[in-house]
């Protein structure tokens, strides 16, 4: 009688709990990892980073003589900065080809027949001023 009492009681208890356990282990989705299937780190010859109507606004490349170059565009695609690994700063007019702003460190003619620089160079319409102090 003890026997039948406790296989007819804590032996469906066991199995329902156990039952539960593996119910829940496959309806329930394992947690994920953020980013765990992802590269570390990306490999590519160029990146052109470009607005929702396709418009160039950014392009990091190799430039001249093998050196990093990153290009920044306005939104009708003119180039506005140049950032050289050869050491030098370039800020462009609104054209995309008239320079106005030069700074950096380039002890040589690159390769766009801009002569060496060492310091700060503006246009012969720049201006130097202080930024006012912060209210």
């Amino acid at each position: 009688m003890r026997r039948t009492l406790l296989l007819t009681s804590v032996l469906p208890f066991i199995s329902a709990f156990l039952g539960g356990i593996l119910a829940f282990s496959l309806v329930i989705p394992s947690a994920a990892t953020a980013q765990s299937g992802q590269a570390q780190e990306v490999w590519a010859s160029a990146f052109t980073l470009v607005g929702p109507d396709g418009t160039v606004l950014a392009r990091l490349e190799p430039g001249a003589g093998n050196n990093g170059r990153l290009q920044l565009f306005d939104s009708t695609g003119a180039l506005r900065v140049g950032l050289a690994g050869q050491g030098a700063l370039n800020v462009y007019d609104t054209d995309g080809t008239t320079q106005r702003f030069r700074v950096g460190y380039v002890p040589f003619v690159d390769a766009m027949g801009r002569p060496p620089i060492n310091g700060v160079w503006l246009d012969p319409e720049g201006s130097i001023s202080v930024l006012p102090p912060a209210p």
